[in-house]
């Protein structure tokens, strides 16, 4: 760890910097860009195109020689023309419907991002509840040896003074044993759930990823059952892409049908052609020779698929399968989503009940430690009595920051699969619990 360094960060902290840092974001934004660019390219397809051809030179170099006994001259002429074409394609179906399919392609491409993002931000909670827990559990086991390192020293000290036996030292030395190698396991899962967030954060090697916040309850779900079910049926991105999907499809059958419909478009053109040239003779000296000419020319063509064999009506009622096979999964998913949500929910309840419950056994398990320590003291009690009750209540309240962890990652699915935040409120009850003692 000297060559590593330690960056706290709160769970907020946490999914912003993942937004900003993880791969699959970045790739996801860049795929969505490059949807955007050629969406804008085919768009293009609407404006006027303009092309200009133009010839000079040598290649259009032509030599004549006439010859006869009385006279015979070469003649050479040097040709150049430019021609200027604009063309608009005013009336072409299969392009909107490429540009309709287009447009549903970068929907989804959209909506997947935004899908993703709702993912890593799970995985970001996930992840850092999990370090919480882990994080609570080193507290806990480091108090444990705390208590156990007292329990020998007084064991020793009684031992010493012949008001206990050998017997209690060496099971005070057991127990503190045991809590080290407990603690030593508890370290260990801490540094695994550490790199495991520094990889779903994409930091460097040598940042170690720690949590600010505490293991503590995270808030409390207010929204009924129906509250949430509309929700999460209403912000899906899932059942939004598969409404695009469908819609992408019937535009892919349009666009097949468009293939056998006529296409109109205007045409403007215009060319300058010029011709120089030489002519030499018996008769007359050389002179040169220029013609020019200026023409414009304006009007529309039509052309019209005749027939290509039912290609296109094949292709079309492919697609309308398609879309019709999109329509049932999409039915599929939202009763599948239907049985995520009102799982969640019910977890979430019968998790909070489970919180309080151990919350209240951790106090009474403090409770009962500390009349068993007094017990103890007082000469009327056995160090196996009070070994048993540390042990207990290290028991206790490990269990309880696993309902912690637990609770809050019910918590965050339902947020996940729901899209809502308004119905989650900071709670502070059923927070973390800390061990002033105990073994085990």
């Amino acid at each position: 760890m000297a060559d590593q360094r330690l960056r706290p960060l709160s769970l907020q902290e946490a999914q912003q910097l993942a937004q900003v840092n993880h791969p699959a974001l970045q790739a996801a934004a860049l795929e969505a860009d490059s949807r955007e660019a050629r969406l804008e390219a085919s768009l293009s397809a609407w404006k006027p195109q303009v092309t200009m051809r133009s010839s000079a030179g040598l290649p259009a170099l032509a030599l004549e020689y006439q010859y006869n006994p009385d006279n015979s001259y070469p003649r050479g002429e040097l040709e150049t023309s430019v021609n200027v074409e604009a063309t608009w394609l005013w009336r072409d179906p299969e392009r909107a419907a490429r540009i309709a399919v287009e447009r549903h392609e970068l929907e989804q491409v959209r909506l997947q991002r935004q899908l993703l993002e709702r993912d890593v931000k799970l995985q970001v909670a996930e992840s850092y509840h999990e370090l919480q827990r882990t994080d609570a559990e080193v507290e806990l086991r480091l108090a444990a040896v705390q208590t156990a390192g007292a329990t020998l020293k007084i064991s020793r000290a009684r031992h010493e003074a012949g008001v206990a036996a050998r017997l209690d030292v060496l099971q005070a030395q057991a127990q503190l044993t045991d809590d080290e190698a407990l603690l030593a396991g508890a370290k260990a899962r801490q540094s695994i759930a550490r790199r495991h967030l520094a990889r779903v954060l994409n930091l460097p090697q040598g940042v170690v990823p720690t949590a600010r916040d505490a293991s503590t309850r995270q808030g409390r779900w207010t929204a009924t059952l129906g509250e949430s079910l509309a929700a999460a049926f209403a912000t899906r991105e899932e059942l939004q892409q598969f409404v695009s999907a469908i819609q992408e499809r019937e535009a892919r059958a349009e666009e097949a049908l468009a293939a056998l419909e006529p296409t109109l478009s205007l045409f403007v053109l215009g060319s300058w052609n010029q011709t120089s040239g030489n002519v030499l003779s018996d008769a007359l000296p050389m002179e040169s020779q220029f013609r020019g000419r200026v023409s414009t020319s304006m009007g529309l063509r039509f052309t019209a698929p005749l027939s290509d064999g039912g290609s296109a009506q094949a292709s079309a009622r492919r697609w309308r399968l398609e879309a019709q096979r999109q329509e049932h999964l999409l039915t599929d998913t939202r009763n599948t989503f239907q049985q995520q949500v009102e799982k969640a929910f019910y977890t979430l309840q019968a998790q909070e009940e489970t919180l309080e419950l151990l919350a209240r056994q951790v106090t009474t398990r403090k409770e009962v430690l500390n009349l068993t320590t007094a017990r103890y003291e007082a000469g009327v009690g056995t160090q196996q009595d009070l070994l048993d009750q540390q042990n207990a209540l290290t028991r206790a309240a490990i269990d309880h920051a696993q309902a912690v962890l637990d609770y809050n990652l019910s918590l965050a699915q339902l947020h996940r699969y729901t899209g809502l935040s308004g119905s989650i409120h900071l709670d502070g009850a059923g927070g973390s619990v800390l061990l002033q003692g105990g073994g085990g």
